[in-house]
């Protein structure tokens, strides 16, 4: 714990030095520098108790009512701090490159760098709080740091609202939890996640199932899951291309971390919420896919990728939950064991796809891919960094991506003995599943494709070269990390291994047995995935070889039929809209398209264009309802006086409703 406490220590000291008048080179080397202290610090306190070893407790003594603050590191918390911290890490080393051009300017990067550490900050009390209160304040740091990381251009008016809707949507999902936790501390007079648990598992009902769904609403505002995700496409679009890559990656994963715990707190939850999981999560998985086919903007498109992936992760936490339920101890390891190494391996491959987007807008300016094209040639390490990443954000193999899904695979095509109609949904969870997989892949297809090959489509782009060290060491680390887990996914599975035998432990009969053979199966898959990397190796390596054939050798040369086109041009290439127009014109209804476009008029036409773009439904129709109900509320207060009755007695109505509502809070549990 003294660790922890020092590690804490110095992200607040580094902080306060990275708003020292110094220069902002010197800020940004404060910041990694303290990052990298408090990284090491966290990291000798965590591998123990992922090794298997006891939790880590403290306690602080505080006044009245908030009581004693206590703090708890078991093998989940140590989970996801073990690579939220080096992962933040990374995202500050990447600013350094990414944020080179402000170093000779008058703006402050210390503040930038301040709330990085921060951000790390709210990851220990998160992850380690066993206070509700404590909990709480880790949540909030993290919310509000965030906020201020995505308004980094906070002169763009579009940059501003990103943040603005954000900052609403992440608060509205506390007010949730706020009421959560005020239910719990309503039967419990007790501020102590584990007291909150006591109650869960003795008191099966509606006031449990409320809670239940006000904590995963909560939680699906957080991690953006579907109809909650309007304000991450906007945020991610925004932000600098390390705080959406820490926003998606890490930052938003508190919420996955928050409902698995409370799933714990539960012990064994009724049936029926492991299938509103399932459920929720395939929706998420299914709209965050369709929408990643039909944007322009290389960031917008993956932002909508992560309601697709965290969706995958809830379908394993649900089969998880029914394993519970079941009291089938194979269906929780693959559950979430197998959740929960798609959240690790979802944290390396959409980080990097991140960084290599933010390299393509720092070279280029725009992340607009109608107007990108050829940058394979011009910058062939961030090329290489997209590829890994997206093949694997398809879930295939050899890469991560394809084994945190096939553990998922295996859980909802169980032979276990369950009921014929369990089987049947889980069956048809899984052919979504398997279609999220191929839009996916269909939508980094067309990304990679249309940004990275073929020629540029604007002349007007600004003229892209490979970017700095800084940015592109660590994309090469997250490249690492996408390659081993794939190769051996049996790492991954060791640090999963503790929290999934928290899980088992709810079970009466206990069932770690069957982690060892999951162990095994996985040490399995990462031999066939091994073999096949070493395979596609060493077929790049012959095409290289062929490629630097001597001069000497004779080969046959001749031109390039043209389908009649004489002087090809760029233009003529496939545009993102038209290799996706066929497939949107299919799932219309979801993804509504809007188009402008101006007709060319007179013989010789010089100005004309036709632009499409996918607009988020849900957001549509959300802004649709806020302006007709800002209509009507305009309309109503024109008809009413100032002086009417009937304002008068509204707002005593509503304050009689209000008083009313806090004295039964404050009363006491409810008879």
């Amino acid at each position: 714990m003294s660790s922890l406490i020092a590690a804490v220590l110095v992200l607040l000291l580094g902080a306060a030095a990275c708003l020292m008048p110094v220069g902002n080179r010197r800020r940004a080397g404060i910041g990694v520098l303290s990052q990298v202290i408090a990284t090491v610090l966290v990291l000798t306190t965590v591998t123990p108790v992922l090794l298997g070893g006891a939790p880590i407790t403290g306690e602080l003594a505080w006044a009245h009512p908030v009581g004693t603050l206590r703090v708890r590191l078991d093998a989940l918390g140590a989970f996801f701090l073990a690579w939220s911290l080096p992962m933040t890490l990374l995202g500050s080393v990447y600013a350094v490159g990414y944020l080179r051009p402000y170093f000779d300017t008058p703006r402050h990067l210390g503040l930038h760098y301040a709330l990085l550490n921060l951000t790390s900050l709210s990851f220990v009390l998160v992850y380690s709080g066993d206070h509700a209160l404590v909990f709480l304040l880790g949540w909030e740091i993290a919310a509000l740091a965030a906020w201020l990381l995505v308004i980094w251009d906070y002169s763009n008016q579009k940059v501003r609202f990103a943040g603005f809707n954000y900052l609403v949507s992440t608060h509205i999902g506390l007010i949730f939890l706020v009421a959560a936790f005020m239910i719990l501390y309503t039967h419990t007079a007790s501020w102590d996640l584990d007291g909150f648990g006591q109650w869960l598992r003795g008191h099966a009902g509606a006031e449990r199932n409320l809670v239940f769904l006000l904590l995963v609403t909560s939680f699906g505002l957080k991690s953006a899951f579907f109809p909650f995700h309007s304000w991450l496409p906007r945020a991610h679009a925004a932000a600098p291309a390390h705080v959406s890559a820490l926003m998606s990656g890490v930052i938003h994963k508190a919420g996955l971390y928050a409902l698995v715990r409370f799933i714990f707190l539960i012990g064994r939850p009724d049936e029926w919420m492991g299938w509103f999981l399932i459920g929720f999560s395939a929706l998420s998985a299914v709209i965050g896919a369709l929408y990643t086919v039909g944007q322009r903007d290389l960031k917008r498109l993956l932002g909508y990728s992560s309601t697709e992936n965290v969706g995958i992760a809830g379908i394993g936490l649900g089969i998880g939950c029914l394993g519970l339920a079941w009291g089938n101890a194979t269906l929780v390891a693959l559950g979430f064991a197998g959740g929960l190494l798609h959240v690790l391996n979802h944290a390396f491959f959409k980080c990097q796809l991140f960084y290599a987007a933010g390299a393509v807008y720092q070279a280029t300016h725009t992340v607009d891919m109608e107007k990108l094209g050829g940058l394979s040639r011009l910058m062939p390490w961030t090329a290489l960094g997209f590829l890994l990443g997206g093949v694997a954000i398809s879930a295939l193999p050899p890469l991560n991506g394809f084994t945190s899904e096939f553990v998922i695979y295996a859980g909802l095509f169980t032979g276990q003995p369950i009921g014929t109609w369990a089987k049947v949904a889980l069956g048809i969870a899984g052919a979504l599943l398997a279609f999220v997989g191929a839009v996916s892949a269909l939508s980094i297809t067309r990304a990679f494709g249309v940004v990275f090959l073929g020629g540029a489509r604007e002349t007007s782009v600004h003229p892209p070269a490979e970017v700095s060290r800084w940015m592109l060491a660590p994309m090469a680390v997250h490249a690492l990390g996408v390659v081993v887990l794939g190769v051996m996914p049996a790492l991954g599975f060791m640090l999963v291994r503790g929290p999934t035998a928290i899980a088992l432990t709810a079970l009466p009969a206990g069932g770690a047995d069957v982690l060892q053979p999951l162990a095994d199966n996985l040490s399995r898959i990462g031999m066939v995935s091994g073999a096949l990397a070493l395979a596609i190796g060493a077929l790049i390596g012959l095409r290289l070889r062929w490629a630097r054939r001597p001069a000497g050798m004779h080969v046959v040369t001749g031109p390039t039929w043209g389908c009649g086109y004489g002087a090809p041009n760029p233009r003529m290439q496939y545009t993102g809209s038209s290799f996706s127009s066929d497939f949107g014109a299919r799932f219309s209804s979801v993804m509504v398209t809007l188009k402008r476009q101006k007709a060319p008029q007179g013989y010789f036409p010089t100005d004309s264009y036709v632009v499409t773009d996918c607009v988020d439904a849900v957001e549509r129709r959300l802004f649709s309802v806020i302006k007709h109900g800002d209509a009507s509320a305009t309309e109503l207060s024109a008809q009413l006086r100032e002086d009417d009755p009937r304002i008068a007695f509204g707002a005593a109505l509503i304050a009689i409703v209000l008083v009313a509502g806090l004295v039964v809070l404050a009363s006491g549990p409810l008879p």
